[in-house]
């Protein structure tokens, strides 16, 4: 006996009318058939996350009272703007992650927030084209609503109710936050569309299309048949929602360098040289004077992670290229690290 044939016999057993009984086990097997969880209402939900009644209502309703804004300076020198949520919202946000949202399909064109996909194996389908064309959504979190999270949810079979009580949990002054650990997928759920349209076009003008979080490429070898539907693209971003920020958008051709997520693409993928010729610098002059000189030197004499941070590049390297990592990974090894 499945949960819906046991939630029958119950209501039967209690008493419940027909028609009631028909419209909550309809409501549940559409739910039990999509893989999650049966959930009727706000006081369900709180049973099903262990979370008493009147604490989870008040984070729904008083949601915005949970987040912390701070500023991080981008390159460009302005900032990006993060809505950090509190410890016990996250932990809420983190079991609709698992438990719901894990179960929802995204397009395989989407390659950021994924499991075991990351910017190498992006930046791979867009190698050797004679032109890798670049362009940023703009906004890309403030511009998923409220209105667009609370459907994901209704669209799916959720009442009213819930798909309200999930928003609230989710966004924060009416959009979709940066600091959630439900964002980046949820991002992907909503441009499920969007990105099978843009392949779509894509493919029809053979050319290679993939999204990484807000930043997309579209990479061809046939440059005036791009640049007659170069127009096109836009527009179908345009009517998903989203707008793009033109400071970003990028035609880049094969005779210069050609970057996707950070990493060149003109024939393999490969590190930026001058992230290289950084790293090698780092090692070298830990080499010449000794780690703590060295740190002491750049005025960074505390900086007491600085291990895990040569380190984590160098690892970075070797993921994309793996025999100029080995050279710095054994050269790191040499280093007496007592600093």
């Amino acid at each position: 006996m499945d949960y819906v044939d046991e939630l029958k016999m119950k209501m039967i057993n209690r008493g419940f009318s027909t028609k009631y009984i028909d419209k909550c086990t309809t409501y549940a097997e559409n739910l039990y058939n999509k893989n999650s969880p049966i959930i009727f209402d706000i006081k369900h939900l709180s049973k099903i996350m262990g979370i008493s009644y009147p604490i989870l209502f008040h984070y729904i309703y008083n949601n915005q009272k949970f987040y912390k804004e701070f500023k991080i300076p981008k390159k460009s020198g302005s900032y990006r703007v993060i809505d950090a949520p509190s410890l016990n919202l996250k932990k809420i946000q983190r079991w609709i992650l698992d438990n719901i949202l894990v179960n929802f399909s995204i397009s395989k064109y989407a390659m950021g927030f994924k499991k075991q996909v990351n910017i190498v194996e992006n930046a791979q389908i867009h190698t050797n084209k004679e032109l890798v064309y670049n362009i940023d959504i703009k906004d890309f979190f403030p511009s998923i609503s409220f209105e667009n999270v609370y459907f994901i949810f209704y669209n799916i079979g959720y009442s009213s109710e819930v798909s309200y009580a999930f928003a609230k949990l989710m966004t924060y002054k009416g959009y979709l936050p940066q600091g959630s650990p439900c964002s980046p997928i949820i991002s992907n759920i909503l441009c499920i569309n969007l990105d099978e349209s843009m392949n779509s076009l894509s493919k029809n003008i053979g050319a290679n299309y993939s999204r990484y979080a807000d930043d997309m490429t579209i990479s061809t070898n046939d440059i005036p048949t791009f640049l007659v539907k170069k127009g096109a693209f836009k527009n179908i971003i345009e009517f998903y929602g989203f707008k793009l920020n033109d400071k970003k958008e990028r035609m880049q051709y094969k005779n210069h360098p050609q970057f996707v997520t950070g990493l060149l693409v003109n024939n393999k993928v490969r590190v930026r040289r001058v992230f290289k010729k950084e790293v090698e610098q780092q090692i070298y002059y830990c080499e010449k004077y000794g780690i703590f000189n060295h740190l002491k030197e750049l005025g960074l004499e505390d900086r007491s992670f600085f291990k895990e941070y040569i380190y984590g590049k160098v690892n970075f390297i070797k993921s994309v290229e793996p025999e100029v990592a080995e050279r710095f990974l054994e050269r790191l090894n040499r280093l007496k690290w007592s600093y």
